[in-house]
């Protein structure tokens, strides 16, 4: 037997593979079920594949292979992402044509691609600087703009200097260019949109439509950031309105604020207005506004600063708008106006109410410049057990006193303990008609606790509300309405309180760091933390307070009834609003694909038509950036466009965005050479949408959101039947060095694929790659570590010595025994039918493992067979079959050249002519169910406590696995109406979900 070359091996099979045209399917057959299955195809920078393309290609590799031994019709492309700023970098630097460097660049990703073993079909490729290709994306562009899909307008923009262009929203990362690191201003650019705001509500709701990773589902609905409110007027008062008379429809003066809101419920704890710098009333009212060149400074100051800094920025900034109110249309209360870059001026009306008490950001404002703070929303809770409000019994509302009383000299502080409920609390009293919370605190410290000096320090908090059942008073306390007040007590005399007052309950001193774990009441515990960590906004829902004919009703009540008293009183109406932004496509710069339109002499914008498609980007170009678009340079697209259209007629200069041309590209593969159309609809139809999707989550805001807008898009104007791209969607994690820490040129840990392969092998390499931990977390790349993993293929190649040829139907049966069959049925020499049972539990955990792309598991399950094969005298040839052809997709080389080893072993018998064809064309094993019976139980699946469904599953079942199989479970969805606080998981027996 030669010994292990993978280098030797890899090369031999890379050959025969594409000679044999073994990556070739026929898109039209319709006799197999097709499976789509996508990579995110790479930009081909100077620098090659890294770590990340091994580790996601290699995955995609893997589920492709694996499908198409199942019998599946497999489409499994790969192209480039070739147009695009660095390219163009590059050549503005050596004066080399971008398209001359990105041809190299591709050769060479494609060599690289073969030599890690990926199956592609590089003849059918999605190019997006092919003319070929962008052909179709000016096409879409054109549909778009005839159905009102794409539109022209100038707008503030986020601007790169260095680049100089126009930067998208969603490619701008802590406020500088994530291309270049360029920090980025903001400047006024026309340019075109794509209407992607039209489809907000769909992009949100369609999500559930989709098996994503809910952290990708969540991030997408976090960005288009649908909110749900209403638009309020508030009267400006330098007009002298009455007030809460309707206001003046009359748009010709801006004689109100509206603002945009999502909680009306909080508007009688408003105690001022923001306006965002852009907004218009600052200039309407200039006339009106005593300091307005401080307000001017303050505006040109923002100009600068993108809406991601504005958003995110820790210190709020504002000026006062000094010579103007606000009347509030509840109260007729007069609040001052400012203006701060927190509020922006895309989004809702550019004008917010402040209500500090309840919002975060206004909270840190108010703070910051002294504005009153005042509690609109009381937090409510409910009792629970024996104390839960009971129907039959009577309702009774009370004010108390929560008291936290400090010792004089220690960190300790004051509690009782109940003796009916066993409640653990701070003294707890009413507040008696004509009292303050202070003076109430006082008195009932001093009945409670028997000390008899004592100072009030603040209060803590602001009002909560309980409702539960008092047994001891066997009535509804609904609500009881509290305060908390801090004391302190500065001496120890003491008086021994009345019975009357302690009976109930026994007095306890706690030492600080106790108090927590002491107090059971959660109004209490509330209490403390804001005692311990400082003064908050409350901003959830709760219970109206001090909002005159709404005080008392529920958030959810009130703002359902505010709203319909603005509309009647013509005050504001009803209205959702999104963060999302229309995407700005227009770039200033030559490598990319140009926009096909042209301008009449008049100045009309319009398609230049599809006779005229592609539409060339033209070669006599210089690359340098000046601000203006490199396109307006050239002479030959001058007289194109006077050629085709007349004199006076100009073309648009400037290029899409990069990510218009991947938008779509999914489309393009199951038909890349057709000349006639982006794809037939035959094709299309048999083929999509996707159904596995593999790559980066860093693409979650852009190119994710953005071929789904196309995709809907599409589907409106009528292109397409389906309104979602990728069906199944997972990340791969990130490749770290053996540190931790993420690779990259500037720290010198990048390690090539390239090194990797020739040093390890590429089954090493893309074996390692899905060994060392799941697919979406991050991989740690130690050369230490894939040595294992080469020695474990070194294993299985030398294990082709102790092959055992036998009748593969008896190899695969265990006589003599009844079904189901456990290990201790076994006698310990009937190691034939052991091995039998283990491969049977093989083939089941590591089909199901990577049908659920948990690779990692996977292999450990081969590596654990491997081990039992190692400990056996002969390998039965049918165990040792099954066993490659279960490794084959991670390690396709390896398993290639032993399968056909049994070709020459077998040649004599002729029995087995199957080894002469490629592994590759073999059906993937099954396992007999009666063989692995005993490692199924039957799971019970509760919802707080309750029995929702069964399930059978693996004896061996993962924590993980459990949950989410309970979690997927249909039963079990229609009881998951609350939030998930935990999940229970008991091995072997249940999963209990606590929502």
């Amino acid at each position: 037997m030669n010994k292990y070359n993978p280098q030797k091996i890899e090369k031999k099979w890379q050959k025969n593979w594409e000679k044999s045209g073994f990556v070739k399917i026929n898109k039209d057959d319709d006799s197999k079920q097709k499976f789509y299955i996508l990579d995110m195809f790479p930009y081909p920078s100077g620098t090659g594949l890294h770590m990340g393309h091994t580790e996601s290609y290699t995955a995609s590799d893997v589920f492709y292979r694996f499908k198409k031994m199942q019998g599946f019709n497999v489409l499994h492309p790969q192209g480039f992402d070739s147009f695009g700023l660095p390219a163009e970098n590059f050549a503005i630097k050596t004066g080399i044509h971008p398209s001359e460097t990105t041809r190299k660049n591709m050769e060479n990703y494609i060599q690289q691609m073969k030599s890690l073993g990926f199956a592609y079909d590089f003849d059918e490729q999605a190019v997006t600087s092919d003319p070929g290709y962008y052909k179709w994306t000016q096409w879409i562009f054109g549909k778009f703009f005839e159905n009102g899909l794409v539109q022209k307008k100038t707008q503030k923009t986020n601007w790169c200097s260095s680049c100089q262009t126009v930067i998208a929203n969603e490619q701008v990362a802590d406020g500088k260019c994530e291309r270049c690191g360029t920090e980025i201003i903001q400047k006024e650019v026309p340019g075109w949109f794509f209407k992607i705001t039209d489809f907000a509500e769909d992009l949100i709701n369609d999500l559930d439509k989709v098996d994503w990773p809910e952290h990708t589902r969540k991030n997408q609905r976090n960005w288009i950031g649908r909110s749900e409110g209403a638009v309020i007027k508030f009267p400006i008062s330098n007009f002298q309105f009455p007030k809460n008379n309707p206001i003046s429809n009359d748009k010709k003066t801006n004689q109100f604020i509206e603002v945009f809101t999502t909680r009306v419920d909080t508007i009688f704890g408003c105690t001022y207005l923001v306006v965002a710098p852009e907004n218009a009333l600052i200039n309407e009212q200039r006339a009106m506004i005593n300091n307005y060149t401080e307000v001017e400074e303050y505006i040109n100051t923002a100009k600068n600063k993108t809406e991601l800094d504005r958003m995110e920025a820790k210190d709020k900034t504002g000026v006062e708008i000094k010579g103007i109110k606000a009347i509030n249309p509840f109260n007729g209360e007069q609040v001052p106006v400012f203006v701060a870059d927190y509020v922006l001026g895309g989004y809702g009306t550019g004008a917010v109410m402040a209500v500090p008490a309840h919002d975060e950001r206004d909270w840190e404002f108010a703070k910051k410049y002294k504005l009153e703070i005042r509690q609109s929303i009381a937090p409510v809770f409910f009792g629970v057990g024996e104390n839960a409000v009971r129907e039959d019994k009577e309702n009774t509302e009370r004010s108390t006193v929560d008291v936290i009383i400090k010792h004089w000299e220690k960190d300790e502080y004051f509690g009782l303990k109940w003796k009916y409920n066993g409640w653990k609390t701070f003294v707890i009293g009413g507040i008696e008609k004509g009292e303050s919370p202070e003076e109430a605190a006082v008195r009932e410290a001093r009945e409670e606790s028997g000390y008899k000096n004592m100072k009030v320090v603040r209060r803590i908090g602001g009002e909560m509300h309980s409702n539960f059942f008092a047994v001891h008073k066997d009535v509804n306390r609904f609500p009881v309405k509290r305060r908390c007040v801090l004391i302190e007590l500065t001496d120890g005399e003491y008086e021994n309180p009345k019975e009357e007052h302690i009976k109930n309950h026994d007095g306890v001193w706690i030492r600080k760091e106790e108090v927590e774990d002491f107090l059971t009441i959660p109004e209490t515990k509330i209490c403390w933390d804001i005692y311990l960590k400082g003064e908050r906004a409350f901003v959830e829902d709760g219970t109206l307070i001090d909002s005159g004919d709404f005080t008392g009703l529920s958030s959810k009540e009130a703002r359902s009834k505010m709203i319909q008293w603005l509309e009647e009183n013509k005050s504001g109406k009803r209205k959702i609003n999104y963060r999302l932004r229309d995407w700005s496509v227009s770039r200033q710069r030559y490598w990319g694909c140009p926009i096909p339109i042209v301008y009449s002499p008049e100045g009309e914008a319009r398609f230049v038509g599809e006779e005229n498609l592609p539409w060339t980007l033209p070669l006599d170009v210089d690359f340098v950036p000046t601000g203006v678009a490199p396109l307006a340079k050239s002479e030959e697209l001058k007289k194109r466009v006077e050629d085709i259209f007349g004199n006076g007629w100009i073309a648009e200069y400037d290029t899409m965005d990069t990510f218009v041309d991947s938008s779509w590209y999914f489309l393009r593969y199951p038909d890349p050479k057709n000349e006639k159309e982006f794809c037939s609809a035959e094709r299309l139809k048999k083929w999509l949408p996707v159904d596995l999707y593999i790559g980066g989550a860093e693409h979650t805001y852009m190119h994710l959101l953005f071929a789904r807008f196309f995709t809907k898009a599409m589907k409106k104007i009528g292109l397409l039947d389906f309104d979602e791209p990728f069906l199944k969607l997972r990340h791969q994690g990130m490749v770290l060095d053996k540190a931790g820490k993420k690779m990259s040129k500037s720290k010198g840990n990048v390690v090539n694929p390239d090194d990797m392969t020739r040093k390890f092998g590429a089954d090493s390499v893309r074996t390692y790659m899905l060994f060392a931990a799941p697919l979406e977390d991050e991989v740690m790349w130690n050369e230490e570590n894939i040595i294992g993993v080469y020695r474990f293929l070194d294993k299985v190649w030398r294990m082709q010595t102790r092959i055992k040829m036998n009748n593969e139907k008896d190899g695969s049966r265990i006589s003599n025994f009844q079904f189901p069959i456990s290990n201790q049925f076994l006698s310990s020499n009937d190691k034939i039918s052991k091995l039998t049972v283990s491969v049977n539990r093989t083939i089941k955990k590591v089909t199901e493992d990577i049908e659920n792309l948990k690779y990692n598991t996977a292999i450990s399950a081969l590596m654990i067979l491997a081990n039992e094969f190692e400990k056996q005298e002969k390998i039965a040839s049918v165990h040792y079959s099954k066993f490659l052809i279960l490794l084959s997709p991670f390690a396709p080389h390896i398993t290639e050249e032993l399968w056909s080893s049994f070709a020459k072993a077998t040649a004599d018998e002729g029995k087995y002519d199957k080894y002469k064809e490629s592994i590759f064309l073999q059906s993937w094993p099954e396992y007999d169910e009666k063989l692995i019976a005993d490692m199924s139980i039957e799971m019970v699946i509760q919802v707080n406590g309750k029995m929702r469904d069964k399930m059978s599953v693996s004896a061996d079942i993962s924590e993980d696995d459990a949950k989410q199989k309970a979690l997927s479970s249909e039963k079990v969805k229609t009881h998951l109406s609350g939030e998930v606080k935990k999940i229970i998981f008991v091995k072997g027996k249940l999963v209990n979900i606590v929502v």
